[in-house]
């Protein structure tokens, strides 16, 4: 059945994900779940929290009702002896503007994990990551969860209309988070005032995604046909085309809606969306279904040849080549007249071949070493992983007094080549806890090591004396996800926390950025920490 609805696509489609998907998989709430576990803070004795924001006015939308609890929250979280500790660890960001709601939230839904143990789900789970592989082309998303970017991993990110307004993506491999995320608070689209200066900019918003819709099948899962958001996004669409254009749409929007109740089959139908008073409408199939593996499976049966995640760097470099006319990372030179070339299976360009040293450049890229601290907390550094290992790395560590992050490479190294990288980086991999430890923190953790997160947050007083203190944890492995959480908020909030100019502060992140890396790829499994 599904066969016959993907048969006339002629590319790989874009899934735009709601919140529908998280619930299914992470067990998150829906925006009245949602506002109804930040209101009950507010509240905490009255059982209808919730109504006292929403019942003075009829048909109060929910931005309206978050700005309503935003504004007691904030209040709350600014006074309240519960939130002295919060208080001191994000002083900085609120600070800066950052709402302590958006603060509270973005730790909300960076917390989350699968809280299935059900096997179909988890099947599921599984199928939908191997499409990610080759089987679409990029993500649009209004989720803040980081499901979407562990599902499918390396692909690059962008947070916020403002980030996609202004970047230059490439149409592939890609996730775009229009409504923000939880590892940059500030950019959660939550309130009423978020979701005005939003609609604002939906028209640009949508010239920048009209190339995705226009030359993609796009896959809605895990919203509801009404769904606001939806509706604002293809009426920004439909407001930059014609009929005639619209109908070039029809049957290329596949809207899939989960059903309570156990089908047999999936329902699949025509729908048609009227936009007010323009007298156009754009047509779609809606498709109802219960059991989202088939429809996961049909997808995983259309592949493209290539790694997505390598045709965009290769899209990338290209068109870094064409508009600036600089030097881009990943290519392998041939040249014209060299035999191997009647073995290239993608020709992206000719040009004059450069004899390695003539100009003390090896021709392979070197990243700079804030993108790779960052990578190991982000997972977005998309690095050429032989070029990273064989080359980049041991030129890096010559800089670097011999330290960086090097377990998440060596390991994926060894996975995909099955041989051990160049002595110039495994020698200087760590193999003990302590070896990340000057002498003054080996010795205050073996007279004051500290037993829990819990215990390590009832110590600091702002997010810098946590970074400090990270190292004096007795079990740092039992914690290991607060602290990538805890990380990733930091640098979100923080976004030059790796290059600014207080060294010290900028040791003691380093540091927790490489134990992250050796206890999360290069401890051995059950060995104890020393």
């Amino acid at each position: 059945m599904y066969t016959d609805l993907f048969s006339e696509f002629k590319h790989l489609p874009f899934l735009f994900i709601g919140s529908g998907i998280s619930r299914r998989y992470l067990g998150l709430p829906n925006w009245e779940g949602l506002l109804r576990h930040f209101a009950e803070i507010v509240h905490p004795d009255n059982p209808l929290a919730l109504e006292v924001f929403s019942r003075s006015e009829e048909g109060l939308a929910w931005p309206a009702i978050s700005s309503r609890i935003e504004k007691e929250f904030n209040q709350v979280w600014l006074t309240d002896k519960a939130y002295r500790k919060d208080r001191e660890v994000f002083k900085n960001q609120v600070k800066q503007g950052v709402s302590p709601f958006k603060l509270s939230m973005a730790t909300f839904f960076s917390e989350a994990e699968k809280k299935t143990s059900d096997g179909h789900l988890l099947d599921e789970l599984s199928c939908l990551t191997n499409v990610g592989k080759r089987s679409i082309a990029g993500v649009i998303t209004t989720n803040y969860d980081l499901l979407i970017e562990e599902v499918f991993s390396g692909y690059e990110v962008f947070v916020g209309q403002e980030q996609l307004l202004f970047s230059e993506p490439q149409g592939i491999a890609e996730i775009y988070k229009i409504h923000g995320c939880c590892t940059q608070p500030a950019s959660i689209v939550i309130n009423e005032k978020d979701y005005e200066e939003f609609n604002k900019r939906n028209a640009y918003l949508a010239a920048k995604l009209l190339t995705v819709f226009m030359e993609h099948p796009i896959i809605f899962l895990g919203y509801s046909i009404s769904d606001p958001n939806v509706q604002a996004i293809l009426k920004a669409i439909a407001d930059c085309l014609s009929q005639e254009n619209l109908e070039r749409l029809k049957k290329r929007f596949i809207f899939i809606e989960y059903s309570d109740t156990p089908l047999t089959e999936p329902v699949i139908r025509e729908h048609t969306i009227s936009f007010d008073g323009a007298g156009r409408s754009l047509e779609m199939t809606r498709v109802e279904l219960h059991d989202y593996l088939p429809l996961y499976s049909e997808l995983l049966s259309r592949k493209y040849e290539y790694n997505p995640k390598l045709l965009r760097q290769l899209k990338r470099d290209i068109y870094q080549m064409i508009t600036t006319n600089e030097p881009v990372d990943r290519f392998q030179v041939i040249d014209i007249e060299d035999d191997q070339l009647e073995n290239v299976k993608v020709l992206a360009g000719v040009g004059i071949k450069q004899v390695p040293g003539s100009n003390g450049d090896s021709g392979h890229h070197i990243p700079d070493t804030a993108a790779l601290f960052r990578d190991i907390v982000f997972n977005d550094g998309n690095f050429d992983l032989q070029s990273l290992v064989e080359e980049a790395l041991g030129h890096l560590l010559k800089h670097n007094s011999r330290s960086l992050p090097l377990h998440k490479y060596i390991s994926a190294y060894e996975k995909e080549f099955g041989k051990t990288p160049p002595a110039d980086v495994s020698d200087y991999a760590k193999s003990r806890f302590d070896q990340f430890l000057n002498k003054g923190l080996i010795a205050r953790r073996r007279g004051d090591s500290i037993s829990s997160w819990a215990e390590l947050l009832k110590k600091t007083e702002n997010e810098m004396k946590v970074i400090e203190m990270i190292p004096l944890l007795a079990d740092p492995e039992s914690c290991l996800k607060k602290i990538g959480d805890f990380l990733k908020v930091y640098l979100g909030g923080n976004p030059t926390a790796l290059t600014g100019t207080v060294q010290g502060e900028k040791t003691n992140l380093k540091r927790v950025i490489k134990i992250y890396d050796w206890l999360r790829y290069g401890k051995e499994k059950d060995a104890p920490i020393t």
